[in-house]
């Protein structure tokens, strides 16, 4: 029961219902993510967190990136409870424009912002 709490627990807050959603559409990296919800790198990196120990998610290493999916090893309940959010929540309007975000995101022009960024101040 309390692995099955955890996982309802994980999936109760509207910003890892979004990271979900992108999660399955493609692989993304925290400064991907970022982008696309307008939210701090350290909170991401805690929504990233608790899906991952939540068993929805897992991190491979990709280079200098850190790449962030869906677990190819997802259990019975976790599917379900992903294909759940999948379909109650597909035609939410945030979600359809974080979707579309999705297809123009790319880390390394996302890398040469930040590091202009800091050079100006």
């Amino acid at each position: 029961m309390r692995k099955k709490i955890e996982v309802l627990k994980a999936v109760s807050e509207p910003n890892r219902i979004r990271i979900l959603m992108l999660l399955k559409k493609k692989p993304l990296c925290v400064c991907e993510i970022t982008s696309i919800l307008k939210l701090n790198t350290s909170t991401i990196s805690s929504h990233l967190s608790i899906l991952k120990n939540a068993g929805f998610i897992v991190d491979e290493k990709e280079g200098k990136w850190i790449n962030y999916k869906i677990s190819e090893e997802i259990d019975e309940y976790n599917s379900a409870i992903l294909e759940v959010i999948s379909d109650y929540f597909s035609d939410e309007p945030q979600l359809l424009i974080d979707l579309d975000k999705i297809e123009n995101v790319n880390r390394y022009s996302i890398i040469q912002l930040q590091t202009n960024d800091k050079r100006c101040k």
